[in-house]
């Protein structure tokens, strides 16, 4: 059986893997505010599902996002073997991340296994991946031009 098309290379397929990973968390959380009650049990009494919100758990969320959202760019510009092992560690805790926050009502189901899926074949990729597709710095030497 043949490809149709071009075959993307394993960074762009990996960056690309990871926002579609990213925007699921981001949806998941944007339509959690619809749930009844949620945007007041957070603004009244400053707690999600019972889980108090403080500054530091915001802070250390956004620190983990923020890692999540680089590993976007680093998926593009790091060579093959630390490209690998960034991949899989994020994968690893975005995974663990998923699981920790159980889904709560069904729809998050939905989002969660979207997710779990996406990291499985992100590590899938790397483990795949035998040569290094980052283009080179080398310099090359011209084509000679018939005359």
């Amino acid at each position: 059986m043949s490809r149709v098309g071009p075959r993307i290379d394993e960074p762009t397929l990996l960056s690309t893997m990871w926002i579609a990973v990213l925007l699921a968390n981001l949806f998941r959380d944007v339509h959690e505010t619809l749930r009844p009650g949620f945007v007041d049990e957070l603004a009244h009494e400053g707690t999600v599902y019972g889980s108090q919100v403080s500054d530091s758990t915001l802070v250390g969320s956004g620190l983990v996002l923020v890692f999540f959202v680089s590993v976007v760019v680093l998926a593009r510009i790091l060579p093959r073997r630390s490209n690998r092992r960034v991949n899989v560690v994020a994968a690893a805790l975005m995974a663990a991340g998923v699981l920790a926050i159980w889904p709560k009502d069904p729809d998050d189901f939905v989002f969660a296994a979207f997710q779990l899926v996406g990291v499985a074949l992100v590590v899938a990729v790397c483990a795949r991946w035998r040569h290094d597709t980052v283009p080179s710095t080398g310099h090359t030497t011209p084509a000679p031009v018939p005359e």
